[in-house]
């Protein structure tokens, strides 16, 4: 549990700190928290309960970065789904680069685009 912490949690925690403290100087900036569905709430079920832990309390951290953020500065979380990675393993349903296009999107947003938010795909999943 607390290695999962260390890593999904605090470490990014530790980045977002420093990130927007130069972010708002240059009053523009993106953070991407690279969550999961399976630290909604709403998909929460049985197994893996470290990693899900970390990775709501990760979701929680994006929204009061969000608020404690300018308006200049986006953050979002997104689930970029089942990745075949050497984590999600050779019987995921997506590839890296099918994973990586939501996080691209949310790093690339418009002035216009959503913050605070968590998102699969560009499109909004619930918390």
């Amino acid at each position: 549990m607390k290695r999962a912490e260390n890593t999904n949690t605090l470490s990014a925690m530790r980045t977002m700190h420093r990130a927007v403290t130069l972010m708002e100087r240059g009053n523009y900036g993106r953070i991407v928290n690279v969550s999961s569905g399976m630290g909604a709430l709403n998909e929460m079920g049985s197994g893996w309960p470290a990693y899900r832990v970390s990775k709501t309390a990760l979701n929680a951290l994006t929204r009061i970065a969000d608020q404690e953020s300018s308006p200049a500065i986006k953050v979002n979380a997104v689930c970029p789904g089942w990745v075949r990675t050497d984590m999600g393993g050779p019987s995921a349903t997506r590839s890296v680069q099918k994973g990586v296009e939501g996080i691209i999107w949310a790093a690339t947003l418009d002035d216009d685009g959503p913050s605070g938010g968590f998102f699969r795909d560009g499109m909004p999943i619930e918390w």
